[in-house]
């Protein structure tokens, strides 16, 4: 299998009814140096989604926010009680107070 190039398809999944398309890249501008692009996530933090029922999406390696209810906030939102898994490392954010009226 060839190596993925910066744009490349990665994978496309749909989540409570919203379609995204993951693609290879680079966060960093730096990282071009040190090797193949790998799979870039939404920044939901920047441009927030929502499901239909107002529930925001969120990615399990972001910051945690305010509302962080778990072990350890370092751990972004994967170590949060409202992080509800989805598909690749996509989720929802379930707790009331982000929830979109």
């Amino acid at each position: 299998m060839p190596h993925p190039r910066d744009g490349d398809l990665y994978k496309r999944i749909t989540l409570h009814g919203v379609s995204f398309e993951l693609r290879y890249g680079y966060y960093e501008e730096f990282e071009r140096a040190s090797g193949e692009p790998i799979p870039i996530y939404p920044d939901f933090e920047k441009e927030p989604r929502y499901t239909a029922e107002g529930h925001p999406f969120v990615t399990a390696m972001q910051n945690a926010c305010p509302h962080h209810h778990g072990a350890d906030p370092e751990y972004g939102c994967h170590g949060c009680l409202y992080y509800k898994e989805g598909e690749e490392l996509i989720g929802i954010c379930t707790c009331e107070q982000r929830k979109q009226k």
